[in-house]
This record gives structure tokens, C-alpha cells and sequence, in this order.
């Protein structure tokens, strides 16, 4: 991963993100709503959540609203992106600390029950992203859960290119231009396939791997350490 060309990119493009991703993203609030219906937690619990990539805090709003003891470490790259979630944030912000840095190196902390990120692992290689996903198993509590919406390849590479037409004309249809958008994409993401990421996270120790939800290259799988 070009660490600083993404840095650049997000900063740049952090105040005008969550109307972008509307365009770009389909069901993007759905996705969401998935997220909630599968977590194994009660309302009440007292959840420690980590936020990978959180960008402007749509996740985590959702999260932390649904979850009224939950404390969360929301985690970005880029500072206009962590600036842009503590205002989107300012009514939990007693229960919500923030960290600039690089996921895909740095110590993640322990002590969580649920982790989740949301389109940001597919910055990182497959290397990086196995390397991901063993911190993110050991930084979980027994029980805690693993969950990752993200955007993945075709199981070949004749898929990936038929479901890269079909998003050039989504984002099309919604008034963006898409040779751009495309442009950026293939200089700075790195998606691998659902079911390598599937077998890497069982090879990590996860179990009950499995993929909830998926729409073309729009995924959301997960894992729970036993």
C-alpha cells in the first residue's frame, strides 16, 4: 500500500466523502443495518469497539447509538477524516477516543469485543491483510467478534472484470465520473477475493467464518474468536 497517496486522498476528500459514497457505494446505510442484525450482543452490554478506517463515523454513530454503554477507539489515517467523525460523533464523544495511524503496521491495542472496518483492509496486500487479521484475533476478547464490510475481487479474474463493468456503470448512472473514480481505485486498493480472505480468517483461528452479505464486490463477512 502507497501509505501516503491514500493519506492524501482521504484528506482531500474528507468533508465531501458521505455524500460521495452514495453515489459510489450501493445500499450503503443497509450495510449497516446488516452489521446490527448479526452482532451477538445485547443492548446493554458494556462493549469495547474498535473501529478500523472509520472515516467520518457512520459506522460508529450507528454502532454507538445502538449500543449505549459501548466505548469505541475509532481509528483513520487521515486527520481531516478523524476530524470529520468527531464532529459527526459530538453527541457520544464521552464514550469515543481517536487515533491517527496506520492500521496496517501499528499495534492495534487488546481487550475488544468487537472490531469492525468498513472499506479500508482492501488498501493493504494480501500480505498485510493476513497480517490484519492475526492482530485483529489477538487483540479480541474470547467471544469477541471480527466484522469486515468491504469491497473484493471475483473468485477470477474474468469475474472481477465483469463486476468492475457493472460498478463503472452504477457510478455512472449517479452523475460520477467513473474513468476518474476507476482511475484512483486501481492506483490505490488492493481487494483480494472473498473466499481467500474467508479461508485466511479460519486459518487465523476464527470460526464460524462466513459471509452474511454480498452484492457483486460490496461484501460483509465475519469471524468470532472461539
Amino acid at each position: 500500500m502507497n501509505v501516503k497517496q491514500v493519506q492524501d486522498h482521504f484528506e482531500e476528500e474528507a468533508l465531501e466523502y458521505d455524500k460521495a459514497i452514495l453515489r459510489i457505494v450501493p445500499f450503503y446505510h443497509e450495510q449497516h443495518e446488516i452489521i446490527l442484525q448479526i452482532l451477538p450482543f445485547a443492548r446493554q452490554d458494556p462493549l469495547q469497539i474498535l473501529d478500523l478506517g472509520c472515516g467520518t463515523g457512520v459506522l460508529s454513530h450507528v454502532l454507538l447509538r445502538n449500543f449505549p454503554r459501548a466505548r469505541l477507539l475509532a481509528w483513520d489515517l487521515a486527520s481531516n477524516m478523524l476530524e470529520t467523525c468527531k464532529q459527526n460523533l459530538a453527541s457520544a464523544l464521552d464514550r469515543v477516543s481517536f487515533r491517527q495511524g496506520d492500521f496496517g503496521n501499528e499495534d492495534i491495542g487488546s481487550g475488544y469485543d468487537l472490531v469492525v472496518s468498513g472499506f479500508a483492509t482492501h488498501h493493504l496486500d494480501d500480505a498485510g491483510k493476513q497480517g490484519l487479521y492475526k492482530r485483529i484475533f489477538r487483540s479480541l476478547k474470547p467471544g469477541g467478534l471480527f466484522v469486515n464490510k468491504e469491497i473484493v475481487a471475483g473468485v477470477s479474474p474474468e469475474l472481477t472484470q465483469r463486476y468492475e463493468r457493472w460498478w463503472h456503470g452504477f457510478v455512472r448512472a449517479n452523475g460520477v465520473n467513473d474513468d476518474a473514480w476507476f482511475e484512483k481505485y486501481l492506483n490505490e486498493d488492493l481487494p483480494a477475493s472473498l473466499e481467500d480472505q474467508l479461508a485466511w480468517l479460519t486459518a487465523t483461528g476464527f470460526a464460524d467464518v462466513t459471509c452474511h452479505w454480498r452484492y457483486f464486490i460490496f461484501t460483509i463477512f465475519s469471524g468470532q474468536k472461539p
